[in-house]
């Protein structure tokens, strides 16, 4: 088994099932600008790379490219329902217990206000050493500044690192900084893209990372 003194997760998709409240904000800042609704798996395909490319694909196709207007909107209904049906995924506070001993950090391309926002409410904000949100630094994921960020942080060498994520972006965020990867197959991201990716590793739940890492 590889040793891992840092581990560093993706957020929605990996850690906490976001996806329903995401949506229901997605269509109701449509449905404020006067848009047609999009359907559930079209709005999956649109998650994963920040608010701003949320919200411009949203809005692809519909006429209108009011890109500021549509974050606004949406940052305000997400702010107020994206504790409705959000949740831990499976094993996920059970994965980072078993890993006491060992760095945990979040990258994401979320903003942190969000973040921190949903770990507190579901008691989970305690056990990890950083969280960088989307606006946490001057460029997001797949730039590798997170890691490199990280990495320089906590004093460990990539080789000593784990990415782990639900999309080929964070593979790919993952190969840019030279650390190890680890995709997930539950989460948001495509399937396809991420298998395509080539991460180290790729598993299904997260209860896995015990049977790999020490």
């Amino acid at each position: 088994m590889k040793k891992i003194s840092l581990f560093v997760y993706d957020f929605d998709g990996t850690l906490v099932d976001t996806f329903e409240d995401i949506a229901s904000a997605v269509n109701l800042t449509l449905a404020e600008m006067n848009l047609r609704s999009l359907k559930r798996e079209t709005i999956r395909g649109n998650i994963g790379s920040g608010v701003v490319n949320l919200m411009t694909r949203s809005l692809v196709d519909s006429g209108c490219d009011d890109t500021e207007t549509a974050v606004s909107l949406f940052r305000k209904h997400y702010n107020h329902h994206l504790l409705d049906q959000t949740k831990l995924y499976p094993n996920g506070r059970a994965i980072v217990e078993h890993f006491s001993n060992k760095k945990h950090a979040i990258l994401s391309n979320k903003p942190i206000s969000f973040i921190e926002k949903i770990l507190k409410a579901l008691n989970f904000l305690s056990p990890f050493d950083s969280i960088l949100g989307g606006d946490s630094l001057k460029e997001q994921k797949p730039n590798p500044i997170g890691l490199q960020f990280l990495m320089k942080k906590f004093n460990y060498p990539a080789k000593e690192v784990l990415m782990i994520g639900d999309s080929a972006i964070d593979v790919e965020t993952g190969k840019h900084a030279g650390v190890i990867t680890c995709g997930v197959t539950y989460g948001l991201g495509d399937p396809g893209f991420l298998h395509d990716s080539k991460p180290d590793y790729l598993i299904d739940n997260l209860s896995n990372l015990k049977s790999l890492f020490n």
